[in-house]
């Protein structure tokens, strides 16, 4: 997988590198979605539990979605559009304005084929509603739907990158590799994929991220800035990456850098004044202050504090997240404007993001999946990506089980596993990050001549 050809191997006319690579992630995805297998019968019994706590049984036994919930408790069974309050009878669902739009769309679908009676639906109580089993088949079939959709996305995802990757296009934002799309078998194949599929929409902002730098690599400037503009109004932390992007580009392609962020920052205004026109400004404020908020935090340095019987109220921590977050942002927007590399964009997304999420308020599982791009485009080394990957994943099953009570010792007594896990995590991070400028600095050779970057796209 991703190696030099063998001395027997016999050469396909149809098997390319794209369509291996598609292949192998169409594997791993169906596998994921099999491994969810057993969360979803009896209608989805697993991810309604309610014992010991809400969703307790779900997380032990390592079937935590929040979409299942998402359907049946935010009025989406009812078609009542996000952000609507709905006259009290369904809590808000403030959720950004793209996801908010495919959960609608979504939710749509699931209507359509199973024939629902909304109708029905809206005289009965919200709770007979949320309980009712056919509500969660139809939310178990919402989850299906958005897993797959999720995959449909990596795939057009992993096309996109493997076009650039093989373009000779000197700002391309990520180094050139001797076999260019065997380089992106760790995205393809990674464990983390088949672990959190059907979890949330973070696969969203993946594919989105790779459409920006695709274009980005096929000089569509503008284009670029309006998919990663996109990308910023579906989730926060593309802005590392528009950002670290247009720093590296600054100093040598400063006209393409003036239309990237022109485009994306216009792209990002009018989205913001639709998001608070059409939510009332939930889609943009509420899930920033989610983020930034300390209570519930799970994943995180200050969850460890906390479970150490270290108590540091929010008032204190938001002001030390920003104050760092602040601090890493100029530092890497500085060095990456001086370095002019655009090719360094990917290791310096990395850094930057790891730093921000290792110093934020919480690290919830599907947080891994931003940095699995970013980690492959700039490094990808089979073994150093599952050593970090096998932090990752001890650190979503230590996670779901601490929350599920399964590792959770009684009293106050921290919960070992769950603490152990973390500080591998941020070890993990932080010696990832590491070896990458290690290789950086020993690379040496330019990015326009790098050799056997050829068209393996079959076409």
């Amino acid at each position: 997988m991703a190696g030099p050809a063998g001395g027997r191997a016999r050469p396909s006319r149809w098997w390319t590198p794209v369509r291996i690579l598609l292949a192998t992630a169409m594997l791993v995805g169906t596998l994921g979605l099999v491994t969810k297998g057993p969360c979803a019968v009896d209608s989805g019994s697993r991810w309604f539990s309610e014992k010991p706590v809400a969703g307790g049984a779900s997380y032990a036994r390592l079937c935590a979605s929040e979409l299942p919930q998402e359907y049946a408790t935010t009025g989406l069974a009812e078609r009542v559009a996000p952000w609507s309050e709905a006259g009290g009878r369904w809590p808000v669902n403030a959720v950004t304005l793209p996801v908010g739009a495919l959960q609608h769309a979504t939710a749509a679908v699931v209507h359509t084929l199973a024939r629902s009676d909304v109708d029905a639906r809206a005289a009965r109580d919200a709770t007979e509603v949320e309980r009712d089993r056919s509500v969660r088949r139809e939310a178990v079939a919402y989850t299906g739907l958005v897993a797959v959709g999720s995959l449909l996305l990596l795939l057009l995802a992993l096309v996109a990158l493997a076009r650039s990757a093989l373009s000779t296009n000197a700002t391309r934002p990520w180094p050139s590799w001797s076999r260019p799309v065997a380089s992106l078998m760790p995205l393809a194949a990674s464990p983390l994929i088949a672990l959190l599929i059907g979890v949330g929409w973070d696969l969203v902002g993946v594919a989105l991220v790779a459409w920006g730098l695709a274009a980005w690599t096929a000089a569509r400037a503008r284009l670029a800035g309006l998919v990663l503009g996109v990308a910023v109004l579906a989730a926060w932390w593309p802005v590392v990456v528009l950002l670290v992007l247009g720093a590296t580009a600054l100093l040598r392609h400063g006209a393409a850098a003036g239309r990237l962020l022109g485009s994306a920052t216009l792209t990002v205004a009018v989205g913001g004044v639709v998001a608070f026109a059409v939510t009332a400004g939930d889609a943009v404020t509420e899930p920033v202050r989610r983020w930034l908020d300390h209570e519930g935090g799970v994943g995180s340095l200050w969850a460890v504090l906390a479970e150490l019987g270290v108590d540091v109220s929010s008032t204190v921590v938001v002001p030390i997240v920003i104050g760092l977050w602040a601090f890493a942002v100029s530092v890497t927007f500085l060095y990456a404007a001086r370095s002019g590399d655009v090719s360094q964009t990917a290791r310096y997304a990395f850094v930057l993001l790891a730093a921000l999420l290792l110093v934020g308020t919480t690290y919830a599982p599907g947080y891994a999946l931003w940095l699995l791009p970013l980690a492959v485009l700039a490094h990808p080394v089979w073994r150093d990506l599952l050593w970090w990957q096998a932090a990752e994943v001890f650190l979503v099953v230590a996670t779901w089980w601490h929350l599920g009570d399964v590792t959770k010792p009684a009293g106050d007594t921290a919960d070992v596993v769950y603490v152990v896990a973390i500080a591998l995590h941020v070890v993990a991070t932080v010696w990832l990050a590491a070896r990458m400028q290690r290789s950086a600095a020993g690379r040496g050779v330019p990015a326009s001549e790098q050799p056997n970057v050829v068209d393996q796209l079959g076409r």
